[in-house]
C-alpha cells in the first residue's frame, strides 16, 4: 500500500503548541470577561462604603434635626428612644445617646453596648476616609439633653477588608477560574484528536485479534494520519502474508498428494508388467518383450518424475550451484529444437525457428539451461493443438538475449494464467495429447527457478489461445 503523499503537512507538535496558545488566550477573554460582568452585576467594596457612609450621614442628620427640637420641647425618655430607635432602624447601623464619660444614655437595638469610648470613636470618625481594614464607619455630633452636653452617635457594621486577606483572596479566586477555564478549553479543543487516537486504538486491537480486514481512515494530516496509513500497510501485509502461509500450506498437502499419485501411477504399472513376467507359462516371447518394453518406459517416467521433484527441491531451496560458462544460445537451440523434431512430427507439431546468423553468448549452467529450455519446448509441444505450429524465436538487445516459445492451443483462463508457475499445477488435461508422457507439473516451475537463478526472469502471455513463453537472460559482453 502506497501512502499518502499531501501537499502540506501540521505536525502534531505544531498542533499542540497552537492548542496550548489557543487555550491561553481563550481563558484569559473568558475570564475577563466574567470578572467585568460580575463587576457589572455586584457593585465593588468602595461602591458599599460610599453608600453605608451616605446613609449614616443622613440618619445622624435627620437624628441631628428631630433631636434639637425634642429638646426644645423638653420631651420624655420614651421619645427620645424612639428617635434612637429610628435612627438604626434597618439593622445596618447602630446609633446612640452618649454622655461626656461615654455613659450610653440611648440606644437602637441592632446596638449592644453600655459604655463607649468617646476617643476612639472620634478617631474613628476622624480617620473615616482611610477605611482602615475593619474599621466602622462612624459620625458623631455633639447635642444637647436636658441641659446636659451629650453626643448623638450613628457607626456602620464592619465593612469586608480591602487589605491582604481580601486581595489574596480574589487573587487565588481568579487563577482557579482562570485554570477551570483552561482545562475546559482543553479538553474541548482536544477531544478530536483523543477520539481519533481512541479510533486508531480500537482499529489495532482488532487488527491484533485477526480482524485483517481493518482498515483506518487516514484523512488527518499529521502524524496520527500517517500512522493510520502504517497500520493499513501493515495489515495489508499480514493479509498477504497469512494468504500466503494458506497457499504454503495447501501447496504442502497437495504435494503430499500429487507426489503419491504420479509416482503411485507409473509404479503400480511396472508392478503389473513384473507380475505377469513372472508367471512364464502365460505369456509368449512377443507379449514378454512388450511387457518388458513398457515397465522400462514407465520406469524412466518414475524416474523422471522423481528428478524433477528432486530438482525443484534443490533450485526452490537456494541448494543449487551454478557451474557457469560460456553458451552459445544459438548453437544450442538448433540442437534442442532437432531433438524435438520426431516428438513433433508424430503430434503433427511443425517447430518453426527464428534464430539470428551469428552466434549469440550466454554465461550460464549448461545442464541447468537446457533443463529450462527443454521444458519449454516440451510444454509449448504438449498443449499445441494438432496439426499446428511452434515457433521458437531468439533476439538480441541490449544487454540481454530473449528467447519466445510460442504456440496455439485451447484458451485457459485468467485464474489458471496465476498458477502456471505453480509447482505440481496442471492446466486442463484434455488440452494434451495422449501420446505424450504424463508430467508431475514441476515444468515450468522449474524453468522459472532456473531464470532467476541466472538472475534473468521468465515471463507469460496469452491471448485467445496464442500462448508466448518468454526466457530472458543476461549477455556475455
Amino acid at each position: 500500500m502506497r501512502l499518502p503523499k499531501w501537499p502540506f503537512l501540521v505536525t502534531l507538535r505544531v498542533k499542540l503548541m497552537l492548542t496550548f496558545v489557543g487555550c491561553l488566550m481563550l481563558s484569559t477573554l473568558a475570564s475577563t470577561l466574567l470578572e467585568w460582568g460580575y463587576q457589572e452585576i455586584q457593585p465593588n467594596d468602595s461602591d458599599n462604603y460610599d453608600s453605608i457612609r451616605r446613609t449614616v450621614n443622613e440618619r445622624l442628620d435627620n437624628l441631628d434635626k428631630k433631636w434639637t427640637a425634642l429638646s426644645a420641647i423638653d420631651s420624655d425618655e420614651r421619645t427620645a428612644a424612639s428617635l434612637v430607635e429610628q435612627a438604626g432602624q434597618g439593622g445596618k447601623l447602630r446609633a446612640y445617646v452618649s454622655d461626656e464619660s461615654g455613659r450610653v444614655l440611648f440606644r437602637s437595638s441592632e446596638a449592644s453596648e453600655s459604655r463607649l469610648s468617646l476617643y476612639e470613636l472620634l478617631m474613628s470618625a476622624k480617620q473615616a476616609n482611610n477605611r482602615q481594614p475593619g474599621a466602622a464607619y462612624t459620625a458623631v455630633l455633639p447635642a444637647q439633653y436636658r441641659g446636659q452636653a451629650v453626643y448623638l452617635i450613628v457607626s456602620s457594621k464592619l465593612v469586608p477588608q480591602p487589605g491582604n486577606a481580601y486581595e489574596t483572596n480574589e487573587v487565588w479566586f481568579k487563577f482557579l477560574l482562570f485554570i477551570a477555564l483552561f482545562v475546559l478549553f482543553f479538553y474541548a479543543l482536544t477531544w478530536r484528536k483523543m477520539r481519533q487516537i481512541r479510533y486508531i486504538n480500537r482499529g489495532l486491537n482488532e487488527i491484533a485479534h485477526g480482524e485483517l480486514s481493518v482498515r483506518l481512515a487516514t484523512n488527518s494530516r499529521d502524524e496520527l494520519g500517517l500512522v493510520a496509513a502504517n497500520i493499513n500497510s501493515m495489515a495489508e501485509q499480514l493479509a498477504r502474508q497469512q494468504e500466503k502461509e494458506r497457499r504454503l500450506e495447501k501447496s504442502k498437502m497437495d504435494l503430499i498428494t500429487n507426489v503419491s499419485h504420479d509416482l503411485r501411477t507409473p509404479l503400480t504399472s511396472v508392478i503389473g508388467y513384473l507380475n505377469l513376467l513372472m508367471n512364464p507359462a502365460q505369456t509368449d516371447a512377443p507379449e514378454r518383450e512388450r511387457y518388458l518394453t513398457s515397465a522400462y518406459n514407465k520406469a524412466n517416467q518414475l524416474k523422471k518424475l522423481i528428478d524433477d521433484l528432486f530438482e525443484y527441491t534443490r533450485l526452490s531451496g537456494g541448494e543449487a550451484k551454478l557451474e557457469r560458462r560460456e553458451i552459445d544460445i544459438h548453437h544450442l537451440l538448433e540442437q534442442l529444437v532437432s531433438e524435438f523434431e520426431p516428438i513433433a512430427e508424430q503430434r503433427q507439431i511443425a517447430i518453426e525457428c527464428r534464430l539470428p546468423e551469428a552466434p549469440l553468448y550466454v554465461v550460464a549452467d549448461a545442464e541447468k539451461l537446457v533443463r529450462a529450455l527443454d521444458n519449454l519446448l516440451m510444454n509449448a509441444v504438449k498443449y499445441s493443438v494438432a496439426p499446428g505450429r511452434v515457433t521458437v524465436t531468439l533476439a538480441a538487445y541490449p544487454k540481454r538475449a530473449a528467447i519466445e516459445f510460442e504456440n496455439e492451443g485451447r484458451p485457459i483462463t485468467k485464474a489458471q494464467e496465476e498458477l502456471l508457475f505453480e509447482r505440481f499445477y496442471k492446466a486442463d488435461e484434455s488440452r494434451r495429447g495422449d501420446s505424450l508422457p504424463d508430467g508431475a507439473g514441476l515444468g515450468l516451475a522449474i524453468a522459472h527457478n532456473i531464470a532467476e537463478l541466472h538472475g534473468g526472469r521468465l515471463t507469460f502471455r496469452h491471448e485467445q489461445g496464442r500462448f508466448a513463453f518468454r526466457l530472458e537472460l543476461l549477455l556475455n559482453e
